[in-house]
């Protein structure tokens, strides 16, 4: 009876710190719930994106500003759809995390084709409820264009002359329509012609460093694509910090893909896997429905 009794005070004494223990767990994760119920997701988006490029002290690129190379993505590495056609793929929680990184960049590149296809603002919008954007620096926007196919209707240009915004920065090669760049210079428009390798593509050590130089003095560089300019980047290596939204969904087979097919098949990845980026420091964080990853990126 007494062996019994010991065992029942035993299991008793079990359960009262099993008890314990999940009341403290409960409330270790209210509290948790609690602080980011607090936290908006403006104050989260800033301080997750502060936190990434407060650590980067000297850009890869010598004579070149730091750089970002960020873009969303799906489940299956799509980043737009058919022959380029813009997905809206980020949601709104983790649209404005992508907008809190904009204002902490001195200039927005992107490859014509993103401009031709999406006409995107690249500016920073999504703020917090005590900002306005006329009382930020907005960043500036670059287009890489080696054939000068620029619109004069799009929305960085006619921006820049209604709101007060920066003029874009258009990088093309020599052989360029001089009539086009001069309607684009007019209409306020800056446009830098720079040498193209053999396959008619611009430098992108060049760009970088020309970006540093004043007037423009771009100190940190946003990349958002699209394809061949973030393959471009990864292949220069000159990308210090990588940031890449991941959406819960499909696009299929006939989406565009942000690394191409060709780049990591086995010949390939045997030839040039010494140069492929290492990724160090990944961070996941979710932002509404979608996980983003951010990792700095190594030689």
């Amino acid at each position: 009876m007494e062996t019994w009794m010991k065992l029942v005070n035993s299991l008793l004494t079990v359960t009262v710190k099993v008890h314990q223990f999940v009341h403290l767990y409960l409330r270790t994760q209210s509290s948790t719930q609690s602080i980011n119920q607090l936290m908006s997701i403006h104050d989260r988006a800033k301080s997750f994106c502060s936190s990434l490029l407060e650590n980067i002290v000297n850009p890869k690129s010598k004579n070149g500003p730091i750089v970002t190379l960020t873009y969303a993505q799906s489940l299956d590495g799509r980043i737009s759809g058919h022959h380029g056609k813009q997905l809206a793929l980020s949601c709104e929680e983790s649209f404005v995390m992508t907008h809190r990184l904009r204002t902490l960049h001195d200039g927005i590149l992107v490859g014509i084709g993103t401009l031709l296809n999406d006409n995107p603002r690249l500016t920073a919008r999504l703020l917090g409820p005590d900002e306005l954007e006329s009382t930020i620096s907005q960043p500036r926007p670059i287009i890489l264009d080696s054939q000068l196919r620029f619109p004069l209707s799009s929305k960085v240009l006619l921006q820049s002359k209604t709101n007060g915004y920066k003029s874009p920065l258009i990088f093309t090669s020599y052989e360029h329509d001089s009539d086009k760049r001069k309607l684009l210079e007019q209409e306020g428009a800056v446009v830098i012609p720079i040498e193209t390798n053999k396959n008619g593509q611009l430098s992108v050590p060049h760009v970088l460093s020309i970006l540093c130089l004043p007037p423009f003095s771009i100190r940190r560089l946003m990349v958002e694509g699209g394809a061949k300019i973030i393959k471009s980047f990864l292949k220069s290596n000159v990308v210090d910090l990588l940031i890449v939204t991941i959406a819960p969904v499909f696009v299929g087979a006939n989406g565009i893909l942000a690394i191409d097919e060709n780049s990591t098949n086995s010949q390939i990845e045997e030839e040039v896997n010494d140069d492929l980026p290492k990724l160090v420091n990944v961070k996941y964080e979710q932002f509404g429905r979608d996980i983003v990853l951010a990792s700095y990126v190594l030689s």
